[in-house]
């Protein structure tokens, strides 16, 4: 990470980081004195995985007792050569904090920053060999349901679309468009550009 770290974009290097406390954060076992999973992060995010590392003078005593839990709780990196371990670890990086499937992009940037990391662990010869290899990954398909806070009932729709009728003056006739066009958007499903060009 530390080779390539100067040549990323600041987006680039977010993601990494936060795709590089996920794989920790699914890697750690279940020992007592947990911090909170907002100290957790912050601590991850903010100290352990940005380039260069601030010293331990700078750092909080929370984090740095975060990070020292942390540490303790880390399974061994032998583990990973075990397939149960890799695949729950997997799991894992389908999914958001909240514990609902991540975006296809997202799960794919996780798989790729973990797949960099244990080549490197290869490389240096602290893995025999890529315990990935073995395992089949695809992308988990996401759930696209409609939120019923952001979404108008048809109750509401026929309010609204009434409401943008009036929309200017009678004579140019921009409420009576806009009606068209958002009367098409909700009942038809089109998209703006589509709307438009039917009204």
């Amino acid at each position: 990470m530390e080779m390539r770290w100067p040549l990323i974009a600041a987006k680039t290097r977010d993601e990494t980081s936060d795709a590089l406390c996920a794989i920790t954060r699914a890697l750690l076992r279940d020992v007592r004195g947990r911090p909170s999973d907002k100290l957790l992060r912050r601590a991850m995010r903010g100290w352990a995985f940005i380039v260069p590392r601030p010293g331990l003078r700078q750092m909080p005593t929370d984090v740095r007792m975060a990070l020292r839990w942390v540490e303790g709780a880390s399974r061994p990196l032998a583990d990973l050569t075990d397939p149960a371990v890799m695949r729950s670890l997997l799991t894992a990086l389908r999914l958001n904090q909240d514990g609902a499937v991540a975006a296809a992009e997202t799960q794919r940037h996780k798989h790729k920053v973990l797949v960099t990391a244990v080549r490197y662990a290869v490389e240096q010869r602290k893995l025999p060999a890529d315990p990935l290899a073995p395992i089949k990954w695809s992308v988990a398909e996401t759930v696209d349901q409609v939120d019923p806070r952001v979404v108008a009932n048809p109750g509401q729709a026929r309010s609204l679309l009434c409401a943008v009728s009036y929309v200017g003056g009678y004579r140019r006739a921009r409420g009576r468009r806009l009606l068209g066009l958002f009367a098409g958007m909700y009942y038809a499903g089109l998209r703006p550009a589509e709307a438009v060009g039917v009204s």
